[in-house]
Protein backbone atom coordinates (compact mmCIF):
# COMPACT_ATOMS: atom_id res chain seq x y z
CA UNK A 1 0.00 0.00 0.00
CA UNK A 2 2.73 2.52 0.94
CA UNK A 3 4.86 1.72 -2.10
CA UNK A 4 1.80 2.15 -4.33
CA UNK A 5 1.02 5.50 -2.66
CA UNK A 6 4.59 6.69 -3.30
CA UNK A 7 4.48 5.57 -6.93
CA UNK A 8 1.16 7.35 -7.55
CA UNK A 9 2.32 10.45 -5.69
CA UNK A 10 5.56 10.66 -7.68
CA UNK A 11 3.77 10.06 -10.97
CA UNK A 12 1.26 12.89 -10.49
CA UNK A 13 3.95 15.28 -9.21
CA UNK A 14 6.22 14.51 -12.18
CA UNK A 15 3.30 15.06 -14.57
CA UNK A 16 2.10 18.32 -13.02
CA UNK A 17 4.92 20.13 -11.21
CA UNK A 18 7.77 20.31 -13.71
CA UNK A 19 10.31 19.11 -11.13
CA UNK A 20 11.79 16.26 -13.14
CA UNK A 21 11.96 12.65 -12.02
CA UNK A 22 11.53 11.98 -8.32
CA UNK A 23 13.77 9.22 -7.04
CA UNK A 24 12.50 6.63 -4.60
CA UNK A 25 15.94 5.02 -4.26
CA UNK A 26 18.25 7.78 -3.02
CA UNK A 27 19.04 11.46 -3.29
CA UNK A 28 21.49 11.78 -6.15
CA UNK A 29 24.79 13.56 -5.56
CA UNK A 30 24.16 15.28 -8.90
CA UNK A 31 20.98 16.88 -7.56
CA UNK A 32 17.26 16.33 -7.89
CA UNK A 33 14.34 15.33 -5.69
CA UNK A 34 13.92 12.22 -3.54
CA UNK A 35 10.86 10.96 -1.62
CA UNK A 36 10.42 8.39 1.11
CA UNK A 37 7.57 7.38 3.40
CA UNK A 38 7.99 7.79 7.12
CA UNK A 39 6.40 5.92 9.97
CA UNK A 40 2.65 6.17 9.56
CA UNK A 41 0.06 6.22 12.30
CA UNK A 42 -3.66 5.59 12.63
CA UNK A 43 -5.79 8.73 12.66
CA UNK A 44 -9.24 7.10 12.91
CA UNK A 45 -10.55 3.55 13.08
CA UNK A 46 -14.21 2.85 12.33
CA UNK A 47 -16.52 0.10 13.61
CA UNK A 48 -16.21 -1.77 10.32
CA UNK A 49 -12.40 -1.80 10.90
CA UNK A 50 -11.72 0.57 8.01
CA UNK A 51 -8.92 2.92 8.99
CA UNK A 52 -7.71 6.40 8.15
CA UNK A 53 -3.95 6.37 8.35
CA UNK A 54 -1.51 9.29 8.14
CA UNK A 55 1.55 8.51 6.02
CA UNK A 56 4.24 11.19 6.26
CA UNK A 57 6.25 11.60 3.07
CA UNK A 58 9.67 13.24 3.32
CA UNK A 59 10.89 15.09 0.25
CA UNK A 60 14.58 15.93 -0.03
CA UNK A 61 16.09 18.10 -2.74
CA UNK A 62 19.68 18.82 -3.67
CA UNK A 63 20.32 21.78 -6.00
CA UNK A 64 23.15 24.22 -6.73
CA UNK A 65 20.59 27.01 -7.24
CA UNK A 66 19.07 28.16 -3.94
CA UNK A 67 15.93 29.59 -5.51
CA UNK A 68 15.28 26.65 -7.84
CA UNK A 69 15.75 24.10 -5.05
CA UNK A 70 13.31 25.64 -2.61
CA UNK A 71 10.79 26.40 -5.37
CA UNK A 72 10.86 22.75 -6.47
CA UNK A 73 9.65 21.62 -3.06
CA UNK A 74 7.20 24.53 -2.82
CA UNK A 75 5.62 23.46 -6.13
CA UNK A 76 5.27 19.88 -4.89
CA UNK A 77 3.80 20.76 -1.49
CA UNK A 78 1.46 23.42 -2.88
CA UNK A 79 0.22 21.15 -5.67
CA UNK A 80 -0.46 18.16 -3.41
CA UNK A 81 -2.12 20.21 -0.69
CA UNK A 82 -4.46 21.97 -3.13
CA UNK A 83 -5.63 18.97 -5.14
CA UNK A 84 -9.42 18.73 -5.14
CA UNK A 85 -9.43 15.02 -5.97
CA UNK A 86 -6.66 12.52 -5.30
CA UNK A 87 -6.05 9.37 -7.33
CA UNK A 88 -6.83 6.12 -5.54
CA UNK A 89 -4.74 3.01 -5.19
CA UNK A 90 -5.88 -0.54 -5.68
CA UNK A 91 -6.40 -1.05 -1.90
CA UNK A 92 -6.83 2.46 -0.53
CA UNK A 93 -8.50 5.82 -1.07
CA UNK A 94 -6.27 8.87 -0.88
CA UNK A 95 -8.29 11.43 1.09
CA UNK A 96 -6.06 14.46 1.58
CA UNK A 97 -2.52 15.82 1.92
CA UNK A 98 -1.40 18.44 4.43
CA UNK A 99 1.93 20.17 4.84
CA UNK A 100 3.52 19.01 8.10
CA UNK A 101 6.84 20.81 7.54
CA UNK A 102 7.16 23.65 5.06
CA UNK A 103 9.94 23.50 2.46
CA UNK A 104 13.17 24.82 3.93
CA UNK A 105 16.92 24.77 3.51
CA UNK A 106 18.60 22.19 5.73
CA UNK A 107 22.24 22.40 4.70
CA UNK A 108 24.91 22.99 2.12
CA UNK A 109 27.80 20.93 0.76
CA UNK A 110 31.35 22.23 0.45
CA UNK A 111 30.87 22.53 -3.32
CA UNK A 112 27.96 24.96 -2.79
CA UNK A 113 25.11 22.50 -3.37
CA UNK A 114 22.10 23.29 -1.18
CA UNK A 115 19.91 20.73 0.60
CA UNK A 116 16.19 21.23 1.18
CA UNK A 117 13.40 19.23 2.81
CA UNK A 118 9.67 19.21 3.46
CA UNK A 119 7.22 16.72 4.95
CA UNK A 120 3.70 16.10 3.67
CA UNK A 121 1.15 14.07 5.59
CA UNK A 122 -0.98 11.94 3.26
CA UNK A 123 -4.30 10.71 4.68
CA UNK A 124 -5.44 7.39 3.25
CA UNK A 125 -8.46 5.24 3.95
CA UNK A 126 -8.15 1.48 3.69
Amino acid sequence: MITELLEILCRIVEENCDTGTISLDELSAAGGVYAEAGEGFIDTMYYDKSTVKVIPVLFLCRDKDLKHGIESLEKISDYLQRLKSYPNGSNFTWLDTKIAKEPNRIGRDEDGTYHFSCILNCLILY
